[in-house]
């Protein structure tokens, strides 16, 4: 779906030259410290920031060049904070700018339990409430968009989904993402800062620092308590976790 070839920045914020693909159905956890690229980077993936070198393509054409409702169709971006300037009860902001049936609209609010606040205004809500309705609106976006010959449905790409949600939102949206990802094949492209959710929701992660790309994988294989250690400063060990699943990081005493 989505290709980097050697795309990267050269003006600062620079971003070093990234190669890699994000495919349908797949979960990618881009994370890293503060001021490592990692907003930069979801700014390219999306197009609202044009590559300096190298190309991203979407769907083997290149982004810079897609017809902008075109664009719209296949790619979603939820922003860290995006002001809603308006009055807007939630139903009516999760659609705004499609035209979903009722069901969709209905499916999106119980994913991500907004069904409660669904006529509320959205200026009443909390940050984490406000947060899942900006989230249901970009699925919302991409799901009433889609064509019946689509074959898969969209990049959607989220800066700090998790951000203001409490630890048992931050699980839920996470558990939902994955749905998302495998019922509709979407590519969920997530900057998470959290890296036990990135460790234990995401198919694959990238690692940025200082502008570069440093690992890329398997989060087992990317979120080591030796490279964490390095990249963030801190000190982690690996926790026992379900032999299937990838350990999860504990702060070091």
């Amino acid at each position: 779906m989505l290709t980097l070839h050697q795309a990267g920045f050269t003006s600062i914020p620079a971003l070093a030259p990234i190669d890699g693909e994000i495919h349908p159905g797949e979960l990618l956890a881009i994370v890293g410290p503060n001021g490592a690229g990692k907003s930069t980077l979801l700014s390219m993936l999306s197009g609202y920031r044009r590559c300096e070198q190298g190309s991203v393509q979407l769907d083997g054409h290149l982004l810079h060049e897609w017809e902008i409702t075109a664009l719209a169709n296949r790619r979603a971006l939820v922003a860290q904070q995006e002001p809603v300037g308006f009055d807007w009860r939630v139903e009516e902001l999760v659609c705004l700018g499609s035209k979903p049936e009722k069901a969709l609209i209905a499916e999106l609010l119980d994913d991500l339990d907004l069904v409660p606040l669904a006529k509320r205004s959205v200026l009443s809500l909390s940050g984490g409430e406000r947060q899942r309705v900006m989230i249901a609106r970009g699925a919302c976006q991409l799901l009433s968009r889609r064509s019946n010959t689509a074959k898969d449905g969209g990049l959607l790409l989220l800066d700090e989904p998790t951000s203001a949600l409490d630890i048992g939102q931050q699980q839920r949206l996470m558990r939902q993402l994955r749905a998302w990802a495998t019922q509709h094949r979407m590519a969920i492209v997530c900057v998470l800062h959290d890296l036990n959710l990135a460790a234990t929701y995401a198919d694959g992660v990238w690692l940025l620092h200082q502008g570069q790309r440093i690992a890329y994988g398997k989060p087992h294989h990317v979120l080591t308590p030796a490279r964490i250690a390095d990249v963030y400063g801190a000190e982690f060990q690996a926790t026992a976790n379900h032999a299937a699943s990838p350990p999860l990081l504990a702060l070091a005493r």
